[in-house]
């Protein structure tokens, strides 16, 4: 009898045992499932957030003529000009930073606010032969006379603080998303007679 109640015990204690290994290994199945979950929500939120501002500043280049100062003036507030031109006003690097949310940090920074940065966005623009720029297109490019200014917009994600003052292929930068867009602005003598 003593037999039969230990053969009892020990498989109700065995029973037990895969139990639980087997609710341990559910748990933690699950856990990595709402982990994984909560991650791809923030990179959707950031991708999404990203690909927002690219456009919204492509849309600004567009409507303010790629000019690089008008644009400076209409996030005047939120922008610096790092690298401008004064022959070719047109023609530098716009930068704008964001915190977590994507909220736009003001300047002057008050209280070490860019320190709250987590984001940056760059617009560089550079003036191209209208040829070159539109060159894969089906128009006929041997006609097209003057140049287009280009815009490269990135919006980065900041590591350690690290102010990036232009777009470079290196893998070192965290590109969310990127975009490029362009502005025909013909010749000189053309843009003269439109006044």
């Amino acid at each position: 009898m003593d037999r039969a109640i230990h053969s009892k015990t020990s498989l109700f204690l065995m029973e037990l045992i895969i139990a639980i290994l087997f609710f341990s290994i559910s748990g933690a199945i699950c856990v990595q499932l709402f982990v994984r979950a909560h991650t791809l929500s923030e990179t959707s939120v950031e991708m999404n957030n990203s690909v927002l501002w690219t456009q919204n500043i492509s849309e600004v280049f567009h409507g303010l003529k790629g000019n690089l100062r008008s644009i400076a003036d209409f996030y005047s507030d939120s922008s610096i000009v790092l690298v401008s031109y004064e022959d070719n006003p047109e023609v530098g690097t716009l930068v704008m930073f964001f915190d977590e949310n994507f909220e736009l940090i003001r300047f002057p920074t008050e209280n070490g606010a860019l320190e709250n940065a987590k984001y940056e966005l760059l617009l560089c623009i550079s003036e191209l032969p209208a040829a070159e720029v539109y060159a894969d297109t089906a128009a006929d490019t041997g006609r097209m006379d003057g140049n287009a200014l280009v815009g490269e917009i990135a919006l980065i994600r900041m590591e350690n603080s690290l102010i990036i003052d232009r777009i470079s292929k290196d893998a070192d930068q965290d590109v969310i998303s990127d975009r490029f867009t362009d502005y025909y602005i013909g010749t000189m003598e053309v843009n003269a007679d439109e006044t």
